[in-house]
């Protein structure tokens, strides 16, 4: 009878955990929700969704497991028991870690532990109330402590989080400290409903105090466009492909299909091969882009030393675009063209760098930023490292924001739209376009590895490299599918024949070579300078073909402003795409949190010049780097000791070029006063 007693109860204790693993589970997601927000996450409504679901399904399965054994222990009836135990399930999500290093066996141990001592901080509760309370403490001081602890270990580029040894003593400890903290308020506060609500009205306090949520609403110009555009004049599309380097393009000759979209365009369009940025990264290249400037003269860049800038994202690294600056987009609306632009890279185009300037209409949020990532994401990302991990919209969700814009531009008036796709940024390629790296070997070990690195040398493996580059060419597929289909939308609303069209990037990405992974800061090798770039005029009677003629970013305002008949600004450098004269140049400032993250080789500036097939590269260290990219393409063998004669020249050269670029527009030299005379 009593062996029947003990399997009734065992019953009952199971029933009862599935009930409070239901109940943990919608703690757990309240408190990952309002951290989210209180941290600035971004969590919208279908992920939010997604995510609860699976935390009352984990959690539902951890209330068995832990009422099975409180049952077995003649303890079905522990409530604080409950809270706790599947508190470990909840830490257990954090630390799991295939194939694992014991860990896991080692948070179990420890936390069962801190459980039990929880337990008897706890004392006896009853109740439904009872055990919310419990879960509600112990699930937010590991959800806001581990959270903390990784904010104070952040910078700029990572997230600095715990782990191995560390990582199990803090999952194990916080809910802990929650517990011992409940109950030192308990010495003052001894009603259980009123300290728990105690809890929560301090939570509410703190949030609203020290709380930092992330705006996503566009940012709106309430002015009115009183300028007229004359009749007929065409639509502008800016299209950025953030972070795509040309030669993983099969426009150029790439031996995998990845942008079948793009090579059509240019079918139909201008295709510059020998296109290139003055620019390692987003900002100083977007603002090339919509200036027609250089770095040096636009001024949006590398800050160089220790709180130098202006602070944005709570750090002083980066000049931004001043607004004296004149955009492209302040050209087109002071002449009556509706601006929009929208998005992907909301780090790095946040309207604080100062790219908004000009637009009617400015979207840079992103689409899910989970800060902390909830438990349960980090644990399925284990086996689906492609889920819940793009923080950025999609190309196609950038697509849908800018047609639903463009829809709204009253009949007659030309719009000017930027579009900013960043799929090739730094992650896993999702279904289908994981198509080159799936079959690879161990490509889901590969894919829960961390290997986009700022260290040098990245030390990358040979089947490491495979993987990234793999991972690289699916993500460019994806962007260049979306830009298909805005072609396509763009011809079915009639708006594409009489379109100035360009599409082109900020800047590429080194995918293992030279042991560098990644961008910004380190040498600025063909992988980061050479990008796409083709311009489809507007008419039934524009040129197309290839043109292998050195062309840059700086370029691209020129040629806007010449085909719609209008002046340049003052201080710009570039020339209309037709007849481009200036030397191609490119330049990196200091980045001073690389150099104290990662070391002395950041510490460094660059600049380039080319001469021919020849590229030269100068360092503020006083190094130099000649090579023959006709002969060498990959930029392996450094002629500079060979050709010292060729380095001087080269060198007098960029120096002049430089002396140039005074960042004050009212005094600076125009060594193109006789294109803009023939413009105007």
């Amino acid at each position: 009878m009593s062996g029947s007693n003990e399997r009734i109860g065992i019953a009952a204790a199971v029933v009862r955990g599935l009930g409070a693993g239901c109940a943990a589970g919608a703690v757990w997601w309240l408190v990952e929700f309002a951290v989210n927000y209180g941290f600035g996450g971004v969590l919208p409504l279908r992920q939010a969704l997604i995510v609860l679901a699976l935390d009352l399904g984990i959690a539902g399965v951890g209330g068995l497991v832990v009422g099975a054994v409180l049952g077995a222990l003649g303890r079905g009836g522990d409530v604080a028991g409950y809270a706790l135990g599947i508190t470990i399930v909840y830490g257990l999500l954090r630390v799991y870690e295939p194939p694992g290093l014991l860990g896991e066996a080692m948070f179990v141990v420890v936390g069962t532990l801190a459980a039990v001592v929880g337990v008897l901080l706890a004392g006896p509760r009853r109740g439904a109330l009872g055990f919310v309370h419990v879960a509600l403490v112990a699930t937010a001081a590991l959800a806001i402590g581990k959270t903390g602890i990784t904010e104070v270990q952040s910078s700029y580029f990572s997230k600095q989080e715990p782990n191995g040894v560390a990582l199990v003593l803090v999952l194990a400890a916080l809910p802990l400290a929650g517990v011992a903290a409940d109950r030192l308020v308990g010495l003052v506060v001894r009603r259980d409903a009123v300290r728990l609500a105690t809890w929560v009205v301090a939570a509410l306090v703190a949030g609203g105090l020290w709380g930092k949520p992330l705006s996503i609403a566009p940012l709106d110009d309430p002015r009115p466009l009183r300028a007229v555009a004359p009749v007929g004049a065409p639509d502008v599309f800016l299209i950025s492909m953030d972070t795509t380097r040309a030669d993983h393009m099969s426009t150029y000759g790439y031996a995998r299909e990845t942008s079948p979209h793009l090579t059509a365009l240019a079918a139909d369009a201008l295709n510059f091969t020998q296109a290139r940025s003055p620019a390692q990264w987003t900002v100083p290249g977007h603002a090339s882009m919509l200036t027609g400037m250089y770095p040096s003269r636009h001024g949006a860049h590398y800050v160089g030393g220790w709180s130098a800038g202006p602070a944005i994202y709570g750090r002083r690294r980066v000049f931004p675009l001043a607004d004296d600056r004149t955009t492209l987009a302040e050209a087109l609306h002071d002449r009556g063209w509706a601006t929009g632009a929208f998005v992907a890279n909301f780090a790095n185009l946040f309207r604080g760098f100062g790219m908004a300037q000009g637009f009617q209409r400015y979207e840079d949020h992103p689409e899910l930023l989970l800060r902390p990532i909830p438990h349960v994401v980090g644990f399925l990302q284990q086996f689906s490292p492609a889920f819940m991990k793009k923080p950025f919209r999609s190309a196609e969700a950038i697509n849908a924001a800018a047609l639903a814009w463009l829809d709204e531009v009253p009949a007659g008036r030309p719009a000017f739209v930027f579009l900013n796709y960043l799929e090739p940024h730094h992650w896993i390629a999702a279904p289908p376009y994981d198509l080159w790296a799936r079959d690879l070997p161990h490509a889901a070990r590969l894919a829960r590895k961390g290997l986009f690195t700022h260290a040098v040398p990245a030390n990358l493996s040979g089947e490491e490299r495979d993987f990234v580059a793999a991972n690289y060419d699916g993500q460019i597929l994806a962007m260049d599918a979306a830009l298909g289909a805005l072609v396509a939308e763009l011809k079915k609303r009639g708006r594409y024949e009489n379109a100035l069209i360009v599409v082109t990037a900020d800047h590429g990405e080194l995918l293992g070579e030279h042991d560098i992974v990644g961008h910004g800061g380190r040498m600025m090798y063909e992988g980061l300078l050479r990008i796409p770039m083709v311009v489809k005029l507007p008419g039934p009677a524009r040129p197309k073909g290839v043109v292998a003629d050195p062309v840059q970013l700086v370029d691209i305002l020129p040629t806007v402003l010449q085909t719609i008949g209008a002046p340049l600004p003052g201080g710009v450098q570039g020339s209309p795409l037709q007849r481009v004269a200036h030397d191609s140049l490119a330049e990196e400032h200091i980045n001073p949190e690389f150099v104290s993250f990662y070391g002395e080789v950041y510490n460094r500036a660059l600049r380039v010049i080319y001469e021919g097939p020849y590229k030269l590269i100068s360092t503020s260290r006083g190094e130099r780097f000649l090579f023959d990219l006709g002969r060498d393409p990959g930029e392996d063998e450094n002629l500079a000791a060979r050709e010292p004669e060729r380095v001087s020249g080269m060198e007098d050269e960029l120096e002049a070029a430089m002396s140039a670029m005074d960042s004050n527009v009212a005094a600076a030299v125009d060594p193109y006063a006789d294109l803009r005379e023939d413009v105007e």
